[in-house]
């Protein structure tokens, strides 16, 4: 009888061990993206970067995080949105982070806008355009 326990124990395992193997895992991870400059030229009207797609080994996953930053020439002002397909976040700085977009696939490109500030006239050239997305 205690042979009979054993092969069941061992098929037990053998089964336990090929399900979690079967079984997905959602790993953790990020990717940085970046788009090349962008002149914002009117207030009312937002001008859209590059897209910055993920890499190709992001095939799942949500985001959790962004992170960004931007430059633009002292004393100038924009107005900022990072945008995903299933919507954009205001960008309150020229860096910082939000979970404004926690929860959309992590698997689409993102891309900026930006608008002159209100009551700005002049030009303003964005550069330095990057982001950083965490997902799970």
């Amino acid at each position: 009888m205690s042979r009979l326990r054993g092969s069941w124990l061992a098929l037990a395992m053998l089964t336990l061990a090929m399900l979690t193997l079967a079984s997905p895992v959602s790993a953790a991870g990020s990717w940085v993206g970046q788009a090349g400059p962008v002149r914002a030229v009117l207030a009312e009207r937002s001008m859209a970067s590059a897209t910055m797609p993920p890499p190709p080994a992001v095939t799942a996953g949500v985001i959790e995080e962004v992170s960004w930053r931007y430059g633009v020439p002292a004393g100038q002002v924009v107005v900022g949105w990072l945008c995903h397909p299933g919507g954009c976040a205001e960008l309150a700085s020229s860096a910082g982070s939000s979970r404004a977009l926690a929860g959309l696939p992590a698997t689409v490109p993102l891309h900026f806008r930006f608008a002159l500030a209100p009551g700005q006239r002049t030009a303003v050239r964005v550069s330095d355009l990057q982001v950083i997305v965490n997902y799970r």
